[in-house]
């Protein structure tokens, strides 16, 4: 029996990615997000709001829409240019995370209509807070 997870897919720099639905808690419009003085590497900025919402942008990405994520504990945001829609996957077509990776931010990668995709690891991303 084969097993499937939804991914949320989404651009980033103008490179594919997804995440799995599980980890997702919404998406929503950047039009808020408010710089921090003197950020740590990697975020954004945050989202006013009662707990403030950090954004990250680890994938290099300048974009209209935050994907929030909650994993291992935290709930943040990531930035990405934009959200492209839902998708199922065979767990058994995603293939094993890149070598060659400074900080292992994708988990592994897909390959959708003739086109890479990465899958990203949402404790990674949180690791970056």
């Amino acid at each position: 029996m084969t097993t499937s997870v939804t991914m949320v897919c989404f651009a980033a720099s103008g490179t594919p990615y997804c995440l799995p639905l599980e980890s997702i808690l919404s998406v929503r419009s950047a039009d808020d997000l408010v710089s921090l003085p003197d950020p740590a590497a990697d975020v954004a900025g945050l989202i006013p709001g009662e707990p403030a919402l950090t954004v990250i942008s680890p994938l290099g990405a300048d974009g209209g829409h935050i994907i929030v994520i909650e994993a291992a504990g935290k709930t943040f945001g990531l930035l990405v240019q934009e959200v492209t829609g839902l998708q199922r996957v065979d767990a058994a077509d995603i293939r094993p995370a890149p070598q060659g990776q400074a900080r292992p931010l994708v988990s592994g990668t897909l390959g959708a209509d003739g086109q890479l995709v990465f899958v990203a690891d949402p404790i990674a991303l949180g690791g970056r807070l």
